[in-house]
């Protein structure tokens, strides 16, 4: 929610000089005191009644001010301190935003605590209550506080109905933020539950066919696949897609962040072929609406190249659509040094992945020399480069494995050290630990040797990268 700019304000219309008011009333009516006829009396200085009474306006105007002066001061107290108040909220709010920007969301905890109590102070029941308790609830769900946070998820959202009703479109992130941390917890019946009734009150606030409620699709989505349920998360799934298209249309550049939305799902749940056929149908979106050399071409070619890759298939249309990919890249009037990078990086790892001897490695060193024309250059490269990460991944076997919901397993591991040369493959591959003892080493230790890595880069140069460790873990039945 977006800080909230402190205003003053001062009363207006207040009788502020009240308890003068009497005396000021009866003391001012010199005139008919003078038409009296009775003697003039003077007072012990020597002083007439007009005197006394002139003299005495004069005293009580002056208390007036006096009296004026200090309601003001007051009121000029008053509205300083509640600037205080929401400086000092707005100060808490801050620090806690930096916390989580740096992801340190344990020690954010202590300053959204603080915004509560001050908003709570300031607001009373209020949806900026709601939504204090809310960014609480999703801080202690950070650091696996689950109990407490249900609790602040859950009165974030009384609050929010107790002040702005039960149908209060800022009800839903309490309640998507409930149902997160249900799932968490592994109560995946509560998380459907909740999650349903927040798409429920998103389709009666903003309409059945908004777009805020893709959210809320792919956490049932989620949920249902963490259940095993998965042709209903797929259900899920294809209700977005057709949600977007009906407020986008199918044929529009509009629907293609849907489209590529759709094909990440796919390549999670490893349905690579109907992955491609998205990338597919977007490429030719794309050349319909925008020509065939435009720039938007790049993602969905990029995609089906590493598709193919994930898929550990060396089908000669994935490297090929990588290289067009690049040849659009590199045909733009103005070219975007990242992006070609991004591109040659990308064949630098079908090439490791499926050579027989590994990648040359040439493409590497052509990517982190145009990354060195970014400002940024030296934090990207050392995240791309640093540590190798896989490029072909082969898994150890499952034989002789247990799901881990069945009664009686227990966790085992394997924590095995390697190092990776300049091609990508993995030497000296060696088990430290496992549990137990022997199941699963000749297993792993195979699965990693047949694996390969993207190499490690340092100053534009590639070097072995020694001492990296992997555990792999699984249940078993004793």
């Amino acid at each position: 929610m977006a800080p909230i700019k402190p205003q003053l304000f001062l009363p207006s219309g207040v009788p502020l000089f009240m308890p003068l008011c009497t005396l000021t009333f009866i003391i001012a009516t010199p005139n008919l005191l003078a038409q009296e006829s009775t003697p003039q009396i003077r007072n012990p200085a020597g002083e007439t009644n007009q005197d006394t009474i002139t003299s005495l306006s004069t005293e009580i105007a002056q208390l007036e001010q006096v009296s004026n002066d200090e309601k003001l001061d007051e009121a000029v107290i008053v509205a300083g301190e509640a600037a205080i108040a929401i400086a000092e909220r707005l100060e808490a709010r801050l620090a806690m935003g930096d916390l989580v920007t740096d992801e340190r969301f344990a020690e954010a905890i202590p300053y959204a605590e603080r915004v509560i109590e001050l908003t709570e102070e300031a607001l009373g029941v209020s949806p900026e209550l709601g939504i204090a308790l809310s960014n609480l609830g999703a801080l202690q769900q950070q650091v696996r506080l689950y109990d407490v946070s249900e609790q602040n998820f859950l009165r974030a959202v009384d609050v929010i109905r107790e002040s702005e009703g039960v149908l209060s479109n800022a009800v839903i992130s309490p309640m998507i933020g409930l149902g997160i941390t249900y799932q968490a917890r592994g109560d995946f019946p509560e998380a459907v539950t909740i999650f349903e009734e927040a798409r429920t009150i998103s389709r009666r606030v903003n309409g059945l066919m908004n777009e805020q409620q893709i959210l809320i699709l792919d956490h049932l989505s989620n949920v249902m696949t963490s259940m095993g349920r998965y042709e209903e998360a797929d259900e899920f799934q294809l209700d977005a897609l057709q949600i977007q298209e009906r407020v986008h249309g199918t044929d529009t550049i509009e629907i293609l962040p849907a489209i590529y939305r759709f094909a990440r799902w796919l390549r999670s749940s490893y349905r690579f072929n109907e992955e491609r056929d998205q990338y597919t149908r977007a490429l030719g979106i794309i050349r319909r609406n925008l020509g065939p050399k435009d720039i938007a071409l790049v993602k969905p070619l990029k995609g089906i190249g590493n598709s193919f890759r994930l898929q550990k298939f060396s089908e000669g249309r994935g490297v090929s659509a990588l290289r067009q990919a690049l040849e659009i890249a590199q045909d733009q009037a103005d070219t975007n040094p990242r992006i070609l990078a991004e591109l040659l990086i990308d064949i630098g790892d079908w090439n490791t992945a499926f050579s027989i001897n590994g990648g040359t490695g040439e493409e590497y060193r052509q990517a982190w020399a145009l990354l060195d024309e970014l400002e940024d250059s030296d934090e990207i490269q050392s995240r791309w480069f640093e540590n190798p990460r896989y490029v072909f991944r082969e898994n150890p076997s499952n034989r002789g494995l247990s799901d881990p919901d069945e009664p009686g397993v227990l966790p085992g591991k394997v924590l095995v050290t390697f190092d990776v040369d300049e091609r990508g493959r993995t030497r000296n591959v060696a088990v430290v630990e496992s549990v137990p003892p022997g199941l699963k080493d000749v297993s792993t230790v195979r699965a990693l040797g047949r694996s390969r890595f993207r190499p490690r880069m340092v100053d534009g140069e590639i070097v072995w990268a020694r001492g990296l460790a992997r555990n792999f873990t699984f249940h078993y039945l004793p």
